[in-house]
């Protein structure tokens, strides 16, 4: 649940997009600044929390981050304009990101090696779901009670983590475990992540396949409700497909990890079919064959890609660094969110309303997703004659 979190205060708020933009007579790429700037305050805000959680404790700064996530969510639905709107959510963000990034810290403390990897994998199955509830449940209660509304529904979410944490989460972060909050060992330790070509392989391929589910986030209810008259409800739906796709994809890759093939040589599976599914979709928009059919059925196959890498790539990039948990798993949720919320911005900024800047975006970062892994990685051990 509590990595599931973010995605859930993305995708529940997505089908309302194109009504808050009614509502507050905005045009369309100001209002997606209320997804862009959620998801780089997601991004950016993990770098603290990260060195918070190994100082203090992971139950602890949980906490202090579903207390903010609520408040927040209670300030965007009662929003009276679209700058406090915009404000709330960067709140929102923060406290959203603590959540994502303790919770993989949580698994760390826990797990090690393939291990790791095939619990982030059975993670990813049981996060794909709230994705999944996101948009349809978004759509529904767009349609009937209207956009504030949404953000009550995250409201309530907030409470119910706050109580299950307080009551279900044994703290997993020892005090002889803790690490010192001194500024100068964190700077040095992210500089140090920066610097070690495998841990920044790994992330990178994380963030740029995760940037794709940023650009269709941030382009596709425009395009799905404004220039096919699809409903909310029905566009909410069609996240069953993606995160259905994911959850095959993680399936795969929890089965496959460890007893076929080595975590790179799995990175570069998933790598290779978040390339071909990018540059197929791209070479369709660019025909102008504009249907519901033809991005479902190229988008998908990317999914299950991502499904394939993330579990892994997580796992190989946070085992490099077990003493320090906490400051791999933020360095790469800020890499991973980042690249999320970049892709959303170059969509506005490249004409998100239409469908070719959405799946050029795609298509470049399904691209860089395998590129990049290669560069810094180089050919994985399992692939070796």
């Amino acid at each position: 649940m509590l990595t599931g979190m973010g995605q859930l205060a993305v995708g529940l708020y997505v089908p309302s997009m194109p009504a808050i933009a009614d509502h507050f007579a905005a045009d369309d790429d100001r209002v997606k600044l209320t997804f862009s700037l959620f998801i780089l305050t997601l991004a950016v805000a993990q770098l603290i929390v990260g060195p918070l959680s190994d100082r203090y404790g992971r139950k602890l700064v949980l906490q202090i981050g579903n207390l903010i996530f609520l408040a927040s969510s209670a300030l965007c639905a009662f929003a009276p304009t679209l700058g406090i709107l915009i404000a709330a959510r960067v709140a929102q963000g923060i406290g959203a990101c603590v959540p994502v990034v303790v919770s993989r810290a949580v698994v760390r403390d826990g797990h090690s090696g393939e291990e790791a990897a095939r619990a982030l994998a059975a993670i990813g199955i049981v996060m794909a779901i709230a994705p999944a509830i996101g948009p349809t449940l978004g759509g529904i209660i767009q349609v009937t009670l209207g956009w504030r509304a949404v953000f009550g529904a995250l409201a309530v979410v907030g409470v119910i983590a706050f109580l299950l944490i307080q009551f279900q989460l044994v703290e997993t972060l020892p005090r002889e475990r803790r690490q010192p909050l001194r500024l100068t060992r964190i700077l040095a330790t992210y500089l140090s992540l920066l610097a070690d070509r495998r841990y920044m392989a790994f992330a990178l391929a994380v963030a740029f396949s995760m940037a794709g589910l940023g650009a269709y986030l941030a382009g596709a209810p425009f395009i799905f409700i404004r220039l096919l008259d699809v409903p909310e409800p029905v566009f909410g739906m069609f996240s069953i497909i993606n995160v259905g796709s994911f959850a095959v994809g993680s399936a795969i890759a929890s089965r496959v990890t460890g007893r076929w093939l080595t975590m790179p040589a799995m990175v570069v599976v998933g790598g290779c079919l978040t390339m071909a599914s990018g540059s197929t979709l791209l070479a369709i928009m660019l025909t102008g064959h504009l249907s519901v059919i033809a991005i479902m059925g190229s988008v998908a196959p990317y999914f299950i890609g991502m499904g394939l890498l993330a579990p892994n790539a997580m796992a190989a990039a946070i085992n490099r660094y077990p003493d320090k948990a906490g400051l791999a798993s933020a360095m790469l949720g800020f890499l991973q969110f980042g690249g999320w919320g970049g892709a959303g911005l170059a969509v506005g900024l490249l004409g998100g309303s239409g469908a070719v800047p959405f799946s050029a975006v795609v298509a470049f970062v399904g691209t860089a997703t395998l590129m990049s892994f290669l560069l810094l990685y180089g050919k994985p051990e399992k692939f070796r004659p």
